[in-house]
């Protein structure tokens, strides 16, 4: 029946591509008033042919560098066609629509449009001139300016997950879809949706966040979404070199560094990008060392009416790192960070008291795609895209001697397969009754999943490594899955100002699950959901947009823990997904120039509510379990003043404030001893996180600013244990600054450092007591060609 469905899916898929399209809701600060408008370049047409098109650029929105006052107009000139994510000449349309339109472009490698004005539902770009200014080493740094996001790092550099949106479980952003370019970046989405990669930070054009009504992406879409999006091929000429060196308390790496060079051309109407990037940092431990190099490619044709992109790279990295952390909190006070130390006194979790710097992460990410955009007139473009990606990771990790020659370590070998096709279609300026219009978007995806899952184990004295993996302890997990989705949806503009946007999603999958050590717990299991959603946005007055919606959300259940539940039950048991009804309503306003605000009010309240219980599964992996029913409501708020609108001259002084409150409550759920849990707080979901900056800049040269990072408290367990059972994570403030100089028009100097008081804080429980990162200090330069 497996391979029976797989087909039927597969012609459904081919025989739907012609109706494909490209969209996602999203909504960010309204276009400003005054200010922050984009460079207008006049471009004379000298043929019919040759008409330029619009183009989505990006605006200087939240930067702290001055801004001078324009005009306060809504209609705006387009900068020229070389400028553009899109290639092809005739892309005038859809180009128009992605920078003012009502829904998502139908683009590959964007998910919400430029201005976001009109769209119903939160959004956010973290743009290339806000990262330019800030400087953030690493992606969770990035997106710690984005309202209800929350971002908590258990190593050095950000490299292994820890993204929440909305009060979601924070640990490996599980429940949160993330992409590369409008593909998903999760091991697998539909069998473990664990994330240990995010693209370097340096070849990001920008990072895109929608935290609204999401139904044209999924599944994982209950909490809310983040693009990365690479540098385009069909962007301006660049070289751009970025390096610098730093340092991090109390660990044994003496030198942090990271290196970045890229370079786009274009010939005519062909475009390259070319990228490497690198780092080799300290972490939380005093072994703790992470590092990888990084390769990115992206070749693009265009034409007259279309345009060919194809995109990939190769990610290597290879870190001395494991989740075997403190066992008794009190520990951490007595040996701060260094882990050597607490191995030979036998305060940690596993027996081994040598050898933690062997304990190692290894993973190697191969990824591939082809977009196609046909741009069939000014009103009808289709998008078609091929993808696949393989990701192998490996993670060893001593559990037993007291020196290099009774030294015995595990392992677990993983590696993830997959491969799909979308295809997406966008029809505009439909007539409707009563002389309406609506902007009409549908699509279709196919994809197949391949997981394997194997456990390691090494003779005494044997040092396993992603070279030498050691001998298979058990016989391999085998787990697939293939999934058919589909979704339409329209924006009708009822007037001017209000456009409404209703929508349907539908998610059908299967999964496999196959233990070839023990296969009387092997089988499988189907699932359709259909989701519906509604959205809506009103502008109520020039640059303030009230806005929201309803949508119905799904998150998968890990796979790779089954086998648990199967032997308490005595045969395969299907584990539930899980299903949300998320409401928002939300307000964003630029109408005073100098100011920005977005605020939103959020309520969900979702079924089968998985999370990482402990690592105590009959394979030494993490359980999962699950609450019947949980409750996740709350605020978001961004704000930003700039004075430079107020009073003129060259001087910016700046203030910026980001804060997320998030009320959990377990509904209804038992915890291991089946006791109710109702009305305890949802495991992993902080109730306050904010960001908060002040700072100044003068005309383009320099600029300086300090943040105030805290980070609320949370519980591990359902149970809500205190502080003093190990259940709760305090909370911190954490304090960091920055600073850039512009030598010349080529070449900024920049510094930076982090939790610059150096507190010893607890970053996360969940295999015993990690601490956060020491001081961490930056300096750096940045050349432009």
């Amino acid at each position: 029946m497996f391979s029976q469905i797989k087909l039927t899916r597969a012609v459904l898929m081919a025989g739907a591509a012609c109706l494909a399209s490209s969209a996602a809701w999203g909504q960010q600060a309204a276009q400003p008033a005054q200010q922050a408008l984009p460079d207008v370049e006049v471009v004379q047409k000298k043929t019919p042919a040759a008409k330029a098109a619009p183009v989505a650029k990006k605006q200087a929105v939240q930067s702290p560098a001055p801004q001078q006052p324009q005009p306060a107009v809504e209609e705006r000139a387009e900068p020229a066609l070389e400028n553009s994510p899109y290639g092809a000449v005739g892309s005038a349309g859809a180009a128009q629509r992605a920078q003012n339109g009502s829904l998502s472009p139908v683009n590959a490698k964007s998910i919400i449009p430029e201005n976001l004005q009109n769209f119903p539902g939160a959004a956010t770009r973290v743009t290339t001139s806000e990262m330019e200014a800030t400087r953030p080493l690493n992606n969770h740094e990035a997106l710690r300016s984005v309202p209800g996001v929350v971002t908590v790092s258990d190593d050095g550099f950000a490299r292994h997950g820890g993204v929440s949106i909305r009060g979601s479980a924070h640990r490996r952003s599980r429940k949160v879809l993330v992409m590369e370019d409008g593909v998903p970046i999760n091991f697998s989405t539909y069998l473990d949706s664990s994330t240990h990669y995010t693209p370097p930070t340096e070849r990001l054009e920008s990072i895109e966040v929608m935290r609204g009504a999401v139904l044209n992406y999924g599944p994982l879409n209950n909490h809310g979404v983040v693009n990365f999006r690479n540098l385009s091929p069909f962007g301006a000429n660049e070289t751009v070199i970025k390096a610098g060196i730093g340092t991090t308390s109390d660990v044994n790496q003496d030198v942090n560094n990271f290196r970045h060079v890229h370079t786009r051309q274009n010939l005519g109407n062909v475009g390259v990008v070319a990228s490497y990037s690198g780092a080799d940092v300290g972490g939380s431990w005093d072994v703790e060392e992470l590092g990888y190099n990084d390769f990115y490619g992206a070749l693009g044709f265009r034409g007259s009416n279309q345009d060919l992109t194809i995109s990939g790279g190769f990610f290597r990295q290879r870190d001395v790192y494991d989740e075997d952390n403190i066992e008794d909190q009190d520990d951490l006070f007595t040996f701060r960070r260094n882990k050597t130390a607490a191995g030979r006194a036998g305060a940690l979790d596993e027996d081994a008291t040598c050898c933690r710097n062997l304990s190692s992460y290894n993973a190697d990410f191969y990824r591939l795609q082809l977009a196609h955009n046909l741009y069939i007139d000014d009103n009808t473009t289709l998008t078609t895209r091929i993808y696949g990606n393989d990701h192998e990771r490996a993670r060893f990790f001593a559990v037993e001697g007291d020196s290099v020659a009774d030294l015995v370590m595990e392992g677990r070998d993983r590696e993830y397969r997959n491969y799909g096709a979308d295809s997406r279609v966008e029809f505009a300026n439909l007539p409707l009754f009563g002389g309406m219009k609506h902007d009409l978007q549908a699509g279709v995806r196919y994809e197949e999943h391949f997981f394997t899952n194997q456990n390691r184990i090494g003779d005494d004295g044997e040092i396993l490594t992603f070279g030498n993996r050691g001998a298979q302890d058990g016989l391999p997990q085998k787990l697939e899955a293939n999934s058919f989705a589909a979704f339409i949806q329209t924006a009708i503009h009822v007037t001017p100002n209000f456009t409404v946007t209703p929508g349907v999603r539908l998610e059908s999958y299967e999964i496999e699950f196959r233990d070839l050590e023990d296969s009387q717990f092997n089988g499988g299991a189907d699932y359709d959901s259909v989701l519906p959603g509604i959205g809506f946005a009103w502008k109520a007055m020039p640059f303030s947009t009230v806005y929201g919606g309803y949508h119905r959300g799904i998150t998968p259940h890990i796979i790779r823990d089954v086998q648990e539940a199967a032997e308490d039950a005595g045969a395969f048991v299907a584990p539930p997904e899980e299903l949300g009804d998320n409401f928002e309503i939300g307000f964003r306003t630029k109408a005073i120039r100098g100011v920005t605000l977005d605020l939103a009010y959020f309520h969900s309240r979702i079924e089968n509510y998985q999370f990482g219980e402990s690592f105590q599964s009959a394979a030494g992996d993490r359980v999962f379990s699950a609450l019947d029913e949980v409750t996740l409501q709350g605020v978001e708020v961004y704000g930003r003043l700039d004075s430079q609108p107020f009073t003129g001259g060259p001087w910016n002084v700046f203030g910026e404030a980001v804060y997320t409150y998030v009320d959990s409550e377990i509904n209804k759920g038992i915890n291991e001893d089946e006791d109710s849990v109702a009305g305890n707080r949802v495991p992993e979901s902080m109730r306050h996180f904010a960001n908060l900056t002040v700072g100044v800049a003068y005309k383009n040269l320099w600029d300086a600013s300090v943040t105030y990072n805290y980070r609320g408290d949370y519980h591990t367990d359902a149970d809500n244990s205190s502080y003093a059972d190990e259940g709760l994570v305090p909370d911190v403030w954490l304090l960091s600054a920055r600073a850039n100089y512009k030598i010349t028009e080529k070449l900024t100097l920049w510094a930076s450092g982090n939790n610059l008081t150096d507190e010893l804080y607890i970053t996360d429980r969940a295999d015993g007591v990690k601490p956060g990162v020491g001081r961490t200090l930056w300096a750096g330069f940045e050349v432009k060609f």
